[in-house]
């Protein structure tokens, strides 16, 4: 119909006015054309007290107003009561979600013992130590790992100095292997005594002067 701005409204508030009727006043149809015939009372005449606001239309569109109005709303009267005065069943379809929310900065829960899980995964969830705490580590096991005194080096020089590997295997061929018992009880004394000396010398030697 190409209406303009303001009628389009006037069309709008007429539509609602008699659908206001139907939900809320329940209306019959015939009191609710009564209503129509109301509103569109007095359009294309001159009395503005009469016209109303939809003095906006022509005539020409008002039988036009009231046709579509005939076919759309009048024509269904009675769909229109059921779908408004009728309860009808809401069916609800939904679905439901678990969401798992992440657990607060100080867990209600124990923290996980190290034999509930694999080696490895505890592995790689230690921290491991810093350079800083190693190197203060390293300091503290050096402080302990002191030098050994000179004269203890020189004995303990003396006393490999007295026996090499090669000696060894030299003598060990050389002497059959029914005697090499023997020997070896010989050896094993020597050792004792020149052990014997040697620990006496290095407790003079660490003794206070």
């Amino acid at each position: 119909m190409n209406f303009s701005l303001i009628q389009l409204s006037g069309f709008m508030d007429l539509l609602n006015f008699l659908l206001e009727n139907l939900s809320d006043k329940h209306m019959t149809l015939g009191d609710n054309l009564k209503e129509l015939g109301k509103a569109v009372a007095g359009i294309g005449e001159t009395d503005t007290e009469r016209s109303g606001d939809l003095n906006v239309f022509s005539i020409e569109q008002t039988k036009a107003i009231i046709d579509y109005l005939n076919i759309s709303l009048f024509k269904h009267y009675k769909l229109y009561e059921y779908l408004f005065h009728t309860p009808t069943e809401e069916l609800v379809i939904s679905s439901e979600y678990v969401i798992e929310l992440a657990q607060p900065a100080v867990p209600c829960f124990p923290a996980l013992l190290e034999e509930g899980i694999p080696s490895d995964t505890d592995s790689s969830l230690i921290i491991p130590p810093t350079a800083a705490e190693g190197e203060s580590k390293g300091s503290d096991q050096e402080g302990y790992l002191k030098d050994p005194c000179p004269e203890v080096e020189s004995l303990e020089a003396d006393a490999a100095a007295g026996v090499t590997a090669e000696d060894q295997k030299s003598a060990v061929g050389e002497i059959p292997s029914e005697i090499i018992g023997n020997l070896e009880a010989e050896i094993n004394e020597k050792l004792q005594m020149q052990e014997a000396v040697y620990t006496l010398r290095t407790e003079k030697l660490e003794s206070p002067k």
